[in-house]
């Protein structure tokens, strides 16, 4: 059994740790909160964005409507863009987003491979594979520069007919306790995309575009690729901050459980300690009476 002085230096050791635990917890609490808040407010963006899209696409004839964005394409690469997280004690959020990432490049061959996190980047070095571009802070400071940045490069790419499919692999946020990862298809645009969109407004004369709706659409598609970007970005911000809220919660259980029990073993071997003293005093009070 430990001595009194190893019990108390483990029992201070387990204390900082919860104290650092406990504190990561209340922050990414908070970085999760102020996601959920931009993921607000970009999809009331998005919505409009995409109801206008598609009455676009719905007035207009499939050969009347020639746009690279929403045509399928061939001859060139499958993109895939990785999004995890640039710092760990996140439970399974990258390895998840990984392994899906992995999967569907399996079915590619040698896609071009974009990481987004310092995680996702190690783990593809890991296995042999370099990405043909890697960027980092996005999960600690996501933001709409960043998503327009990679936006337009996405879109640049799909323009020259370099790659002919862009795909993301990003973890979806669902709650606070669900958090799934996905491998979403950004480009090309497709008809079937904007089946599950309402109208907000529905006019009873008909909407005029101008200069025309192929201009309308042409100057959309992008913004709509870099909005869809920036929601991505955010969803796995507050997922990765919601695994890690989830990492450090049960942490700080374990912490106070280990607590408990040190403060227990302290207890036992004090009074174990003390039980000692007052028998060998006994017994030498025994000793001094016999003599």
């Amino acid at each position: 059994m430990e001595n009194i002085s190893e019990l108390k230096q483990h029992l201070h050791a387990v204390e900082q740790t919860r104290q650092i635990s406990n504190a990561m917890y209340l922050l990414s609490t908070s970085r999760m909160k102020k996601s959920m808040r931009n993921i607000e407010y970009n999809l009331t963006y998005m919505r409009r964005l995409r109801a206008t899209m598609k009455d676009i696409i719905s007035k207009t004839k499939r050969s009347m409507l020639s746009n690279p964005y929403i045509e399928l394409t061939e001859g060139g690469k499958a993109l895939f863009f990785v999004i995890t997280s640039d710092k760990g004690l996140c439970g399974g959020y990258n390895s998840a987003v990984f392994n899906l990432a992995m999967e569907k490049i399996r079915q590619y061959g040698e896609p071009v491979v974009y990481s987004l996190g310092l995680k996702g980047t190690e783990m593809f070095l890991s296995r042999g594979i370099t990405p043909d571009g890697s960027w980092y802070g996005a999960s600690q400071r996501p933001s709409i520069y960043l998503a327009r940045l990679l936006g337009e490069q996405i879109v640049e790419l799909y323009a020259d007919r370099t790659v002919s499919e862009v795909y993301i692999v990003y973890t979806e946020y669902v709650n606070s306790a669900v958090q799934k990862p996905v491998c979403k298809r950004v480009l090309p645009l497709l008809r079937r995309d904007f089946a599950d969109v309402e109208y907000e407004n529905k006019y009873s004369a008909e909407v005029l575009y101008e200069p025309d709706m192929q201009t309308v659409f042409e100057q959309m598609a992008p913004q709509y690729v870099i909005g869809m970007i920036y929601d991505i970005i955010m969803q796995s911000s507050a997922s990765e901050n919601a695994a890690r809220m989830t990492a450090m919660q049960n942490a700080t259980k374990n912490a106070d459980k280990m607590i408990a029990s040190l403060t227990e073993q302290i207890n036992s071997v004090r009074q174990l300690v003390i039980t000692n003293e007052i028998t060998e005093i006994a017994a030498a009070s025994q000793v001094q009476g016999a003599v």
